[in-house]
């Protein structure tokens, strides 16, 4: 679970365009370690978009986090 300043900065980030976003990624990406290198990473940012939005206009399941941890750890 993000902390909160993280989460802040989650929902302030949601709110730009998607080129702003993918700015921000890629600049974000820059800043950690080699093997992290930014041009590894293969986002599909059509997707992200998509999912974002359901989320925004209230179409989305969304699943608590001690459920989805349990299905993610299998706990």
């Amino acid at each position: 679970m993000p902390s909160d300043p993280v989460r802040k900065l989650l929902a302030e980030a949601a709110q730009l365009p998607t080129e702003q976003r993918r700015e921000l990624v890629d600049e974000l990406a820059q800043t950690l370690p080699e093997q992290y290198d930014g041009d590894d990473v293969d986002l599909d940012y059509d997707a992200l978009d998509r999912r974002m939005e359901s989320v925004r206009n209230g179409t989305a399941v969304l699943v608590p986090w001690e459920e989805a941890r349990k299905q993610l750890l299998g706990e």
